[in-house]
């Protein structure tokens, strides 16, 4: 049931309960099965068959796997494939492969084909004649595969190299490389790949929307590709503790080191330049980008006739993007087509998006109206006109209709708390929105544009699946999740807003109240915290967006409570932007805001405040222990961000601008300098092998720490790296509850 109340401060609060059952939640339920069994139920691989108005999906029939297609708009059901039938015709052509016993990741290329990928290769299979052949196939080795649909080219990377195999097959041709190991000399795109140089890789640190490194063009004649040169950058040693080994001796050896390049704020960065090979002249040439070797080259893309290359080039300063036009054949630049500036940062995140192959005009996502939005220009860069306006945020396209005359993407709302499918018309300019129910809804929409699956997840709803029209008609319910905790003990859930301290904006809060609430006790208060750019804690999603271990410490009889501060994203350019050279600053004023909320309530014990984040929530987990050290009694910080000089430069200077630049911003966000001021009990948790948040972070606290003779728990996690996953995850997660409960 949903309950609707306005509070004192002009807020609307979600309040989330159903009939209280007697199963007591475990930590091993919350962290193992968290986003499993107990995640809301999904139907696995949906997606439309191309060029059809047919779904196909993956279920489970008497424990096996089976591929179920359904018509729309009839909803005619048919089993037209068993997970064995798929293994058969796969083990036919690889008698020693392993049978399939789950589909693997497959996409779906007719009515009668679709391709999946195993074990470094792509291969297609036809359900007329149930046989499986291969596509393409990389090395046994082979890093960042990047397969093209269009001309069945798979490129990857081998010692630094870039290969594309270009026929299925392995060529004859075999070589060695710089390190003597067998290499595939026939599909060898570049040749002379060092240990600080690479190609075909992810650059910038994956800043920018930059994932991959390698970019088809249209019709797959053409490759663009990045190379990677590091030996400028400084190195950071990481130990591989793992690599000891006694070799049959009863002697250890010492351990060995990882090199990793880390381009710390202000020092020099990589340098990055494009490259395009051409497969019918068997060519390869430089694309002639000019300018500061240290800019960023990102949101890559291809003209629809392959005939030119474009690239947003940012400054290294980052308040200046200019998109650039290349010639695909020379590498040659023509022209600028338009430059985006701010006095703050831009950050370009998405390349253009060309409608139905009409090179003539393209659509650029940019914020800088202050929300982000769709315009629509000309190929010579001349804007047309915008094509999406108001305070909501534009998130990606979905989709569109053969003739062009429709558009559909997901945009969020002005408060951040619901993510919509909008439908629009290019002709007239009218946006629509498919299903305005409040909550998170993703699309998929069928290639014609006539009908869309509607995924929606609201607070009370774990998930739901809908048939729509374009024109917002619901067909009918394909799938509708159960509540995956409904034989546990339940908490309320509320969802609200509150004021900022200066009343400028007002920030999303959700709260967790302990099992079987009673307003006149008083209970201890868990504060879940991130902060930064590019993450959003709350919305209007299943528990709020929780993860199920704050749920299980708020049946411990926590009060658990979590704010997105100015700075989180979702909420337009200025929201975010607000703590710009100050990280730290604003994100704490709001938080503290959320505590002042918390104590206008009697059953809220404000002598017992704890406070846990991770990454730039553990930065300011520890700002919050140290600067305001008499309102928290307890408080975790993992892999924290202490001094701000040690972190990368793409996302540093981007908030910070450089130290030479920002002195006093860097020494006020150092939280070395409060380390003395610590009153409470703080435990700072880091993975040794962390290659985002370097360990020196948390080991430069240490050492402050010891100079100041301050008592400080600490705890590493041997070999992990930014996040502790795996078999590991629950040992942390018990550490954590651990010691709330020890403390708090």
């Amino acid at each position: 049931m949903i309950k609707y109340s306005w509070l004192v401060l002009s807020l609307f609060v979600l309040s989330f309960q159903v009939e209280a059952q007697n199963k007591v939640m475990s930590l091993e339920d919350a962290v193992l099965k968290g986003r499993t069994v107990l995640a809301p139920e999904r139907l696995s691989q949906l997606q439309w068959i191309p060029k059809s108005n047919t779904l196909a999906y993956v279920a489970k029939r008497q424990g096996k796997e089976v591929m179920v297609t359904l018509a729309i708009p009839s909803l005619n059901r048919d089993t037209i494939l068993e997970i064995h039938e798929l293994s058969n015709a796969f083990l036919n052509l690889l008698p020693k492969a392993t049978a399939l016993t789950r589909f693997p990741f497959l996409t779906w290329t007719s009515l009668s084909t679709f391709r999946f990928y195993y074990t470094n290769a792509h291969y297609e299979f036809n359900l007329s004649n149930k046989k499986v052949s291969l596509l393409a196939k990389a090395s046994k080795d082979g890093e960042n595969l990047d397969f093209d649909a269009v001309s069945n080219k798979l490129a990857y990377t081998l010692y630094n190299n870039l290969y594309v195999n270009v026929n299925g097959q392995s060529s004859p041709e075999m070589g060695a490389d710089a390190q003597g190991q067998a290499v595939n000399k026939g599909d060898l795109i570049t040749d002379d790949a060092q240990s600080q140089t690479s190609y075909g890789k992810s650059v910038h640190r994956n800043e920018f929307g930059i994932t991959k490194g390698t970019f088809f063009s249209p019709k797959g004649n053409r490759i663009a590709y990045y190379k990677l040169s590091e030996s400028m950058v400084d190195e950071y040693p990481l130990m591989k503790i793992n690599s000891t080994d006694t070799n049959g001796s009863a002697l250890l050896k010492p351990t060995a080191t990882e090199i990793l390049k880390y381009p710390m704020a202000g020092n020099k960065s990589h340098q990055v330049r494009l490259y395009i090979y051409d497969f019918n002249k068997k060519r390869k040439l430089e694309v002639m980008t000019t300018g500061d070797p240290e800019q960023y080259l990102t949101n890559v893309s291809w003209s629809p006739d392959e005939e030119y290359l474009y690239i947003a080039i940012l400054n290294r300063n980052q308040n200046e993007m200019q998109l650039q036009q290349f010639d695909g054949t020379t590498g040659q630049f023509i022209r600028t087509l338009f430059t985006e500036k701010h006095n703050k940062y831009v950050e370009p995140q998405k390349a253009m998006y060309f409608l139905n192959d009409d090179g003539s005009k393209f659509i650029w996502f940019s914020q800088k109206d202050g929300f982000t939005h769709l315009y629509l220009y000309n190929a010579r860069g001349n804007e047309i006109k915008p094509l999406t306006t108001g305070k909501i945020t534009v998130k990606d396209i979905i989709g569109n209709d053969p003739k062009g005359l429709l558009l559909f993407y997901h945009a969020v709302s002005e408060d951040g708390m619901s993510k919509y499918i909008y439908k629009l018309d290019l002709k007239t300019g009218i946006n629509t929105i498919i299903n305005k129910l409040e909550g998170q809804h993703m699309g998929l929409v069928s290639d014609d544009g006539q009908f869309i699956i509607d995924q929606l997840s609201s607070v009370n709803i774990p998930r739901r699946y809908l048939i729509m029209d374009n024109k917002g008609k619901e067909i009918g319910t394909l799938f509708n999740a159960i509540n995956p905790i409904r034989e546990y003990q339940t908490c309320d859930i509320k969802l609200g807003q509150i004021n900022s301290t200066d009343n400028t904006v007002k920030l999303n809060y959700r709260m967790i109240l302990p099992t079987a609430f009673d307003s006149t006790k008083k209970y201890p208060v868990l504060v879940y915290v991130y902060g930064g750019p590019h993450a959003q804690m709350i919305n209007n999603s299943w528990l709020g967006n929780a993860d199920l271990w704050l749920y299980y410490m708020a049946q411990k009889g926590h009060i658990v409570f979590t704010l997105d501060n100015r700075g989180s994203m979702n909420r337009g350019i200025d929201f975010e932007n607000a703590t710009f050279r100050n990280l730290g600053k604003y994100e704490m004023e709001d938080q503290l805001a959320g505590v002042n909320f918390l104590k206008k309530f009697k059953y809220v014990d404000a002598t017992r405040m704890g406070v846990y984040g991770w990454s730039f929530g553990g930065f300011m987990s520890t700002s919050l222990m140290t600067k305001t050290p008499d309102v928290f009694k307890v408080g975790v910080a993992g892999g924290p961000v202490i001094d701000w000089r040690l972190y990368e430069i793409m996302y540093t200077e981007r908030y910070m601008d450089m130290p030479q630049d920002n002195a006093a911003g860097y020494k006020e966000a150092d939280l070395t300098n409060y380390a003395k001021n610590l009153k409470g009990r703080l435990m700072l948790i880091h993975g040794t092998n962390d290659n985002v948040v370097l360990w020196q972070h948390t080991l430069t606290y240490l050492k402050k720490c010891v100079d100041e003779g301050v008592l400080v728990d600490y705890f590493v996690y041997p070999g992990h790296e930014h996040n502790v996953l795996g078999p590991d995850r629950l040992h942390l997660m018990k550490k954590i509850t651990q010691y709330f409960k020890d403390f708090l």
